[in-house]
């Protein structure tokens, strides 16, 4: 019988590895376990895909309109924030679903948030989209900024939206309010993050907004954007952000709830934390600081600086 050469063998055993890994990438999107970051590569390579939208968050719609990537659709900071609310109350689901249902966008979709740049207002509309339970959503990694950069296509032209019927299906396990915080700031397994600036940490800055000044008393202070961020607005390796949570004792086997001035910045970390990091249980208080330092009772809720 004729031997088969070590070499065909492995050229062969190589091709059946290169098509199974393809076949693999294609299922893994065909069941919408898309990455909840992707970089620009991947979306210029589905971009044209039936079920992707893009959702830009942004202040300035005139801008968008002049340049923005294709097929995107516009969502103003004012209106995301509106449906977020306050934290005195969960997210309104009504003006969640109106807002959705506007902009075309379906259940089912993949949604790839972007903006002009990452933090904190992308970020901040991805937790709202997780909140409602909106399965596939990812964030573009870099934002417009970078797909810019790289001089990608960019358009003026308007996207044709055809409105949905957008069910929210609310996931409470990603929202803290501030009795919540309150009962397990004593609790060994669970991690408070601070995530605002050092200077509004230590109270040295009230942002000239804030009746008391300081934190939560027995936190931990993460300034989200230093420890989360490479310089150009893309996030910082997997590896890299869990050594410094570990560091300060936030570990995956802790729930962690993280908190800002409002619940925006907070965001971002609950990001890092559950979507690139792999931490099972992790809360925004989106009442943040703006209702403990504000809004509450100053003897139920105490301050430490």
């Amino acid at each position: 019988m004729r031997r088969i050469g070590r070499r065909p063998v492995l050229y062969f055993i190589s091709f059946l590895f290169l098509i199974s890994f393809i076949a693999a990438a294609g299922a893994a999107y065909a069941n919408g376990t898309v990455s909840a970051l992707v970089e620009t590569q991947w979306l210029a390579d589905n971009l044209k895909k039936a079920d992707v939208r893009i959702l830009h968050i942004g202040t300035d719609e005139q801008k968008f309109n002049a340049q923005h990537i294709p097929g995107s659709v516009f969502l103003s900071v004012g209106e995301l924030m509106g449906a977020m609310g306050d934290g005195s109350a969960v997210p309104d689901k009504a003006k969640f679903e109106a807002a959705m249902s506007r902009l075309g966008i379906e259940n089912n979709n993949q949604v790839v948030i972007v903006g002009a740049s990452q933090p904190p207002f992308p970020v901040t509309a991805f937790w709202l989209m997780k909140y409602h339970g909106h399965a596939r959503v990812s964030l573009l990694n870099g934002g417009v900024a970078k797909w810019a950069s790289e001089n990608r296509q960019m358009t003026g032209e308007a996207a044709s939206i055809k409105t949905s019927k957008y069910t929210s299906n609310p996931d409470s396990s990603v929202f803290a309010d501030a009795k919540y915080v309150l009962s397990n700031l004593k609790n060994a397994k669970v991690a408070v993050v601070d995530v605002r600036a050092s200077d509004e940490y230590s109270g040295a800055n009230s942002l000239g907004m804030n009746k008391r000044t300081g934190h939560v008393p027995g936190v931990i202070n993460f300034d989200f954007s230093s420890t989360n961020m490479n310089n150009d607005g893309t996030f910082k390796s997997a590896k890299e952000l869990q050594s410094i949570y570990e560091s300060k004792g936030v570990t995956k086997d802790k729930e962690v709830i993280t908190y800002c001035q409002g619940g925006v910045r907070a965001s971002n970390t609950y990001f890092v934390l559950k979507h690139i990091l792999g931490y099972p249980k992790v809360k925004n208080y989106v009442g943040s600081w703006g209702e403990w330092g504000n809004r509450l009772d100053p003897a139920a809720y105490p301050v430490e600086k």
